[in-house]
């Protein structure tokens, strides 16, 4: 199975993606996520949600790589569906 994250990670887990999005796109993007994300796991609670979408350390290297997953969805979904309603 292909996921979003195929070549934009690197083996040692750090991001190496350099495609470039709109503003646009990177706020509905966080739309999309943040709603998969309460879908999920029905939490309201913003720390939740900000506790793994950091870097750990300083090597680029998410703290929580699945968000970075998500992130990729997300981002393909606004391409392919538009904004959210």
């Amino acid at each position: 199975m292909r996921r979003a994250s195929d070549g934009k990670i690197n083996a040692e887990g750090i991001i190496s993606s350099n495609e470039m999005i709109t503003e646009k796109e990177g706020y509905e993007a966080m739309l999309y996520m943040l709603k998969a994300y309460w879908e999920a796991t029905e939490s309201n609670d913003l720390t939740d949600i900000l506790s793994g979408g950091g870097y750990w350390g300083d090597a680029g290297k998410p703290t929580d790589t699945a968000y970075w997953e998500y992130w990729l969805e997300a981002i393909q979904k606004v391409r392919k569906e538009g904004p959210p309603l």
